[in-house]
């Protein structure tokens, strides 16, 4: 008996090993999962993960193939049995993934695939990984042994529009009895392909530019922070204009959402009177209220900075009737009554806040640093404590807290 034929008749018997090798492969495969996510959630990473066993019968016809090609071929060499897919929401994720993968575990092979198909074709790239067994993940006696060789497993690294196109390919490709052959279902295939491609990449300059305007955000709060807590009361700008009425086109034909970028770097920069002059341009467009309002606030910082009181005061008060559950608008009207010395406002505005965001450190310590000015020490400082409690590393909390304790 051929060596072909010996197999096809052990066919029942190996079945039975594969399946009671089945829970020593999930349990290998659940240490694989774990130790992903545990390198995800070090990296910052978001990351859905999918595991699976191969069936046995798609085993077995491939087993079957590898006899087929010749005694020289190992019968047992399929990679493919265990399984893992990591799915991530962006593009630039990959990159990170696949780095920490090679961290985690030995690489044996690695593969772009679809990246050899040209622009025409339906397919759609993804990221492969072959990885060998970490020793941790399975026992000296498992059965798993009789099926691995070598001990690798398998992980795909794709977003999630490739995800969701490899499982509709999958089911009108390779499931169907009938392959798309004809070019009008391939050019609609293809064009579906290249709006998901298109898709991936959209989202990927989203994300970017989300990543910079939250960047602008935090750098203009921390500055605006350090100008009022080093010295409230100085001089912030020489130039302290009124914006320019006449717009230059480029400005004009601009989005909101790139005007805004803009008006956050020029603020960030000191150039006040460049991110007024931008800040005023957005709020001539028809925009709804509560994107106005915010818009209002970052104006009113921006006249705040310029030392232009009475403008700032004005922006923060009509942001606060356009949205009245604006806190920051209340917050920078509290910042401004304070370092006027109308602390009654002050307190009153932040007490608004703190009500409307009980554990914001921000809104906390402001009320601290009201509370101070107005000679109320012992209270300053127990909120100075509430803050370390929430936020022990909080800088500003931190030193008004010695500020007051060794005064």
């Amino acid at each position: 008996m051929d060596e072909a034929t010996f197999h096809i008749e052990a066919k029942e018997k190996l079945e039975t090993r594969y399946n009671e090798a089945l829970p020593a492969f999930s349990a290998t495969l659940n240490i694989l999962n774990d130790m992903i996510y545990a390198g995800a959630h070090e990296k910052g990473l978001s990351v859905t993960v999918r595991h699976r066993v191969k069936e046995f019968s798609s085993w077995h016809a491939k087993f079957l193939r590898n006899i087929s090609l010749g005694k020289d071929k190992k019968p047992l060499a399929i990679t493919d049995i265990l399984g893992i897919r990591i799915i991530c929401p962006f593009l630039e994720e990959i990159e990170a993934i696949s780095n920490m993968l090679q961290e985690l575990f030995q690489i044996t092979e690695y593969e772009v695939k679809g990246a050899e198909y040209p622009y025409q074709y339906f397919g759609y790239e993804s990221v492969h990984f072959l990885i060998v067994l970490p020793e941790d993940t399975y026992s000296s006696d498992s059965p798993i042994l009789d099926f691995l060789n070598p001990l690798v497993c398998e992980i795909q690294v794709r977003t999630i529009l490739q995800e969701a196109w490899a499982e509709v390919e999958h089911e009108l490709v390779y499931k169907s009895e009938f392959s798309p052959l004809d070019e009008p279902l391939k050019r609609k295939l293809a064009a579906l392909n290249a709006n998901l491609t298109l898709s991936d990449i959209m989202f990927q300059e989203i994300r970017a530019y989300q990543r910079e305007l939250n960047s602008a955000l935090n750098q203009r709060r921390k500055d605006f922070y350090d100008c009022i807590s080093q010295n409230p009361q100085k001089d912030r700008e020489s130039e302290s204009r009124a914006p320019e009425k006449n717009q230059p086109p480029s400005i004009i034909q601009e989005t909101i959402d790139t005007l805004l970028l803009r008006g956050l770097l020029a603020h960030n920069e000191n150039h006040y009177s460049e991110a007024i002059e931008i800040y005023s341009t957005i709020l001539l467009r028809k925009i709804n209220n509560d994107i106005r309002a915010v818009i209002l606030v970052h104006r009113g910082m921006a006249y705040f900075s310029s030392n232009l009181q009475d403008a700032a005061l004005e922006d923060f008060n009509q942001a606060i009737e356009l949205n009245p559950g604006q806190t920051k608008a209340r917050y920078y009207r509290a910042v401004h009554a304070r370092v006027n010395g109308n602390l009654s406002d002050a307190l009153s505005d932040i007490e608004e806040c703190i009500k409307a965001e009980p554990y914001n450190i921000e809104f906390i310590t402001a009320r601290a640093e009201t509370l101070a000015a107005a000679g109320k020490l012992q209270s300053a400082i127990e909120d100075c404590r509430i803050v370390l409690k929430l936020a022990p590393d909080f800088k500003p909390a931190l030193k008004l807290l010695h500020s007051l304790e060794t005064s």
